[in-house]
């Protein structure tokens, strides 16, 4: 059995995936603003991070970004509640992503092979035969297609940045994590069931070729191939998460289905299974026994929860760090809450 150090450099790069993107979005709200419109309007600078300038507008924009955001779970008074809350931390975040992007241009971090990636992913799930499309379709919504590719690039350049220099910095030990799971063994408890992962493919898409096209994606996976380049290559199903398709309790599945992966374990693929709508090929991803699991049963999930942990004060205290090495300067009226006295930072009151 692998040591539990090895374990967790096997699954880092999974782990950062699903947990350090969803930090940087508590954390850098403004990454994902949408891009800014055409029109040319006056506008001013409300903030100096170094050589980089943010203005009234971009600054705009991120507070309907953020609205936008809340109102997909909130509504009525708890929305604008949540809103005003969370927008006086705006200007802050927009600097620290402004920080972060700056710390990836020195350390010479290229993230393209990433953006063409991505943009790609996003092609195939619109359905839209090349990227041109995808860029005719950003620009007849109103934005600019540069500023979109920029926003996803800024969003792989900070994403690699805490990588490197925090992420790579967080350990979690065995025992620290046997010890947590001790004290909150209630907490992991689930009902029985299996987390899948599918490879979807339709018959109304390719008609009477669907069932070879699901051979031939069948055959791949089994060769050795990985799965997630079996998935963009043959799967007309989600892409997300390597096709993750959730977590079904025991009773829940198609019988087919059940029948299909009853004698699978977990990282094991099932012989393609015909459904009225297409193909699947399932893969099993997780198998949760009823009631308080075993610790090796949830021992990556005990792990990434304490890097989490770990990951908030650490990433805090490396943006502290930036902010004491950077030129930062703030307009009259706005208010940087990540602000403290220290060397390199210039406030409202002190001006240019």
């Amino acid at each position: 059995m692998r040591s539990h150090t090895a374990q967790s450099n096997l699954h880092r790069n999974a782990r950062n995936r699903r947990l350090l993107l969803p930090l940087l979005a508590a954390a850098i709200v403004a990454v994902a603003a949408p891009a800014f419109a055409r029109e040319v309007l006056i506008d001013r600078i409300i903030a100096r991070v170094n050589e980089k300038i943010i203005t009234e507008r971009q600054y705009d924009l991120a507070k309907e970004q953020l609205h936008d955001t809340l109102a997909q779970k909130y509504s009525g008074a708890e929305l604008e509640d949540r809103y005003n809350t969370e927008q006086r931390d705006l200007l802050e975040q927009m600097i620290d992503q402004d920080l972060l992007v700056q710390k990836a241009k020195d350390l010479n971090i290229n993230v393209d092979a990433n953006v063409v990636e991505y943009l790609d992913q996003i092609r195939k799930q619109m359905g839209l035969a090349s990227i041109y499309d995808l860029q005719m379709l950003v620009e007849k919504n109103g934005l600019i297609w540069e500023d979109y590719e920029s926003n996803i690039r800024k969003r792989f350049l900070t994403q690699q940045v805490v990588e490197q220099r925090v992420g790579s910095l967080i350990t979690v030990t065995q025992s620290e994590a046997k010890k947590y799971f001790e004290a909150h063994k209630n907490e992991f408890q689930s009902p029985a069931g299996v987390e899948l992962a599918e490879i979807q493919v339709s018959k109304d898409k390719w008609g009477t070729g669907a069932e070879k096209r699901a051979q031939a994606a069948y055959e791949m996976a089994l060769g050795g191939a990985n799965w997630s380049d079996v998935l963009k290559k043959y799967s007309d199903g989600p892409q997300k998460n390597d096709g993750d398709v959730g977590f079904f309790p025991a009773g829940s599945l198609l019988p087919v289905i059940s029948d299909a992966i009853k004698s699978l374990d977990p990282g094991d693929i099932s012989k393609v299974i015909s459904l009225s709508a297409g193909y699947v090929i399932v893969k099993v991803l997780d198998e949760r026994s009823p009631g308080p699991p075993k610790f090796q049963e949830v021992e990556e999930q005990v792990d990434n929860l304490l890097y989490n942990q770990k990951m908030q004060p650490a990433l805090h205290d490396y943006l502290t760090k930036l902010r004491t090495e950077s030129y930062i300067w703030i307009a009259p009226g706005f208010v940087d809450a990540g602000a403290a006295p220290q060397n390199g930072t210039t406030t409202a009151e002190g001006g240019e």
